[in-house]
């Protein structure tokens, strides 16, 4: 499977763990991980927040890390395909991702800005149901 993981599934992980953590980990260990620098430059903005304590930021950081070592890396075109509107403009980059990388997966913790259940072929999913889909 081809999976995005949106930023904030990184956030939880990097706060809490649990179902998060494991998604990321199902993602890494058994499936292709999906990524672009404009999503890797969310990820790293996010990570520098000062409402972070420096723990998280750091775990965070490490997080990131393993995600750009881990993922195969998309192209975003300077024109992108044309999508749908965001209720979230930084996650438009997900969306386009999930159509250049023919993403069958967008896993994240804000349903709500995604307001399709599918962009493309990608389902959008919960950490919790992305793990109930393949069996983690």
């Amino acid at each position: 499977m081809r999976v995005l993981i949106d930023c904030n599934i990184l956030v939880s992980a990097a706060i809490s763990g649990g179902v998060c953590l494991r998604a990321i980990a199902e993602a890494r260990d058994n499936h292709s991980m999906l990524i672009s620098e404009e999503i890797l430059d969310e990820y790293r903005r996010v990570a520098g927040y000062r409402k972070f304590s420096e723990g998280i930021r750091m775990r965070m950081h490490a997080l990131i890390e393993e995600v750009a070592l881990r993922a195969d890396y998309l192209i975003i075109p300077a024109n992108p395909p044309q999508t749908e509107e965001m209720v979230d403009a930084d996650d438009l980059v997900y969306v386009i991702a999930a159509h250049v990388g023919n993403a069958d997966a967008i896993v994240t913790g804000n349903t709500a800005h995604f307001t399709a259940p599918t962009y493309g072929n990608a389902l959008v999913v919960t950490a919790r149901e992305f793990l109930d889909m393949v069996g983690g």
